[in-house]
């Protein structure tokens, strides 16, 4: 039965795992089944948000990318708002355990940094579309699920603004509230509009140079205070 309120929505994107999109096997246990049914209509969601754009876009869209049926999408989801908010939510929380992985592999506020910056940019080239929906349809989330976002976008952004502090007091710097909210901010606007440039078949390789460019932004900047 379909739940009106935002909990059953977040419980459930805490449940989906990254598959690829394919046909759901027999096999599976009924609730594993309705997991990866529900991720295969987020990815394919988000491939026609980040082609057509949220507005654009329609169930009938998805659906047919999908390879389901029109009315079988309302089994899984109450609108095309919730499935926004669902591949954005999903979007953060992978974002953030990939980023918490990396960090703990290390103390060395350099390296710490560039785990970050690593994990942003790894996660961004293996879900491009994904991330393409997260940057540029933010806006279109209304009420609870925009408030919902938008306080993961700041938890999110939190971990970045303390690794930077943490690198600039380790090279003796210091960072003011708004020295480190801007250097956070134009990291993440290097970082997120990667998508509008970024060509795997020419740029895959030159990955790890990438990666050590964004740091360069805001390492340099930190140098020369």
């Amino acid at each position: 039965m379909r739940k009106s309120n935002l909990e059953p929505a977040a419980k459930r994107v805490a449940r989906i795992k990254s598959v690829a999109i394919k046909p759901v096997p027999r096999s599976l246990a009924p609730e594993d089944r309705y997991d990866a049914n529900i991720d295969h209509i987020l990815r394919s969601a988000a491939a026609v948000f980040a082609e057509k754009s949220f507005g654009l876009a329609s169930i009938r869209d998805i659906a047919a990318r999908a390879r389901i049926s029109f009315p079988r999408i309302y089994y899984y989801l109450r609108n095309k708002e919730e499935l926004l908010y669902l591949i954005s939510r999903r979007a953060f929380e992978q974002l953030v355990a990939s980023a918490e992985h990396q960090l703990s592999e290390t103390d060395d506020h350099e390296e710490r940094l560039r785990a970050f910056i690593r994990s942003h940019l790894e996660y961004h080239m293996g879900n491009l579309a994904e991330m393409k929906v997260l940057v540029r349809e933010a806006d279109s989330l209304t009420g609870r699920y925009s408030t919902d976002i938008a306080r993961l976008k700041r938890e999110y952004s939190r971990i970045c603004r303390r690794l930077l502090e943490s690198y600039a007091t380790s090279r003796g710097k210091t960072l003011d509230r708004e020295q480190a909210r801007i250097l956070t901010s134009l990291l993440f606007g290097a970082m997120n509009w990667f998508y509008t440039w970024y060509d795997p078949a020419r740029d895959y390789d030159q990955r790890s140079r990438i990666m050590d460019e964004c740091f360069r932004i805001v390492a340099g900047s930190i140098a020369t205070r």
